[in-house]
């Protein structure tokens, strides 16, 4: 009987990949403006409104309470208003990098069924992360409603799935298997669906892989993102006190000043639109990993 030939998993090349990706941005510059300069131009009144919103609800506290949730949702609102932002111009940015399909006029404003499924798509993969701790502990409960763990047992482990340490493993562990799902974004731009499932097989063996390069690409999307938190984070750290005391004041004055920039309202719009921009390095990353995996048939040749 003639044996199985069993083919290995292909793996990704991953500084040749990142490179890639970095060089077909910076050589595609003119085409990205083009892609992006409306978008960004209507996400300024978008993002100034949103922001006079939650300035303009108080605060939940005493009387005041019964607005707090209120004003959780308009501080969660940017999220989900700026994703068909950026489903847009990914449907673009993949479109031109797999089929070499260029933007020819002067400004760009997709907004069709294509663009929608993107939106949804990218949307359920982003509550992956934040899903997955709540599905174990409805799970738990479930569980010891059906009386198949005893009370004790479920107590202690609704007590451990909510805990901060469980919760932030749980989103790692998740966002590391993510690159390999969120393979199927590019089928979608392109009218190729591909399912979850062939998403995970034919990446395969390349789970590190795929999150070391994602990371490298996204990198600069995140340090933009984590500019604020990370000032508040220096400030409070001991370093400056062995400075003198006319440097520490210095130093002080500086991250205070610092601080209150990242905290002001025109630095939230100007980083929300830096992170639309610069997250195109993981959206040309995500169509190189699928020209990569996908068969030839659905992608263009480099």
């Amino acid at each position: 009987m003639a044996a199985i030939a069993i083919t290995p998993p292909r793996k990704l090349p991953v500084w040749q990949s990142v490179r890639a990706s970095y060089a077909i941005v910076t050589r595609n510059l003119g085409q990205f403006a083009r892609i992006v300069w409306l978008w960004l131009l209507l996400m300024v009144p978008v993002h100034v409104a949103l922001g006079w919103l939650v300035q303009a609800i108080p605060a939940a506290a005493g009387s005041q309470a019964a607005f707090g949730w209120v004003r959780a949702v308009a501080e969660a609102l940017p999220l989900p208003i700026e994703l068909p932002f950026m489903a847009s111009i990914a449907v673009a940015w993949h479109r031109l990098v797999l089929r070499q399909e260029r933007v020819t006029r002067p400004a760009y404003l997709r907004f069709d069924r294509v663009v929608w499924r993107y939106t949804l798509c990218s949307f359920a993969l982003f509550l992956m992360p934040r899903g997955v701790p709540v599905i174990c502990a409805l799970l738990v409960s479930f569980l010891a409603y059906a009386v198949v763990l005893p009370d004790a047992i479920a107590v202690m482990l609704i007590d451990i799935i909510s805990a901060e340490p469980f919760i932030v493993l749980v989103m790692a562990i998740v966002l590391l298997l993510l690159p390999r799902l969120v393979l199927v974004l590019p089928g979608v731009a392109l009218g190729a669906p591909l399912s979850l499932r062939h998403a995970w097989r034919i990446t395969r063996a390349n789970t590190l892989r795929l999150g070391l390069a994602t990371f490298l690409c996204v990198l600069p999307a995140l340090s933009v993102a984590m500019l604020g938190p990370f000032l508040k984070l220096l400030a409070m750290a001991p370093w400056w006190l062995d400075f003198s005391w006319p440097q520490i004041v210095a130093l002080m004055w500086a991250w205070d000043l610092a601080i209150q920039l990242s905290q002001s309202h025109a630095y939230a719009v100007f980083s929300t639109l830096a992170y639309v921009c610069l997250s195109i390095f993981g959206i040309t990353l995500l169509s190189l990993t699928y020209r990569f995996f996908v068969a030839p048939d659905h992608a263009s040749p480099a």
